[in-house]
């Protein structure tokens, strides 16, 4: 399935990795004009990128509220809770972490927390399909959370 615009023009939209230049371009664009339509943004300010390619550009790493740097522990746990919560719904979970997209959040519980977990209860024999799930209440996950907390990098 080819993606395109959604206009009937033949335009080039360009893949791959942002330039300094294109990154510049969106930044001066937004200050100027806002946020608005995401697929008529790129188009006027003259990015050869989809809409929704300069959404996830600026939410994701230029947009003035977002937090960088490591995540805490504090907010390590608070991911673990919310999880435990709520299941796999990131958005929800990022609003409670001022500053920190769905997206970072997501990949932090991926490649982090969640080997973790799973070696945990490994090594208690509880890895049954029974007791896999996400968020059951009361589950070895749940209980686990601040020893987790320690031992996750």
């Amino acid at each position: 399935m080819d993606k395109r615009p959604c206009n009937s023009q033949d335009v080039e939209v360009r893949k791959g990795p942002w330039t300094m230049e294109e990154d510049l371009i969106l930044i001066n664009y937004i200050a100027n004009h806002g946020e608005g339509v995401w697929n008529s943004l790129a188009k006027s300010a003259g990015l050869k990128r989809t809409g929704k390619s300069c959404r996830l550009r600026w939410l994701n790493y230029f947009r003035p509220d977002v937090r960088r740097g490591n995540i805490t522990p504090e907010e390590q746990l608070l991911i673990m809770e919310l999880h435990a919560k709520w299941g796999n719904k990131w958005s929800k979970i990022a609003k409670h972490l001022p500053g920190r997209t769905d997206n970072e959040i997501k990949n932090y519980w991926r490649t982090r927390i969640q080997k973790h977990i799973k070696q945990g209860e490994n090594m208690n024999g509880q890895g049954s399909s029974e007791q896999n799930t996400d968020h059951q209440e009361g589950s070895s996950s749940q209980m686990a959370l601040p020893l987790l907390v320690k031992q996750i990098p």
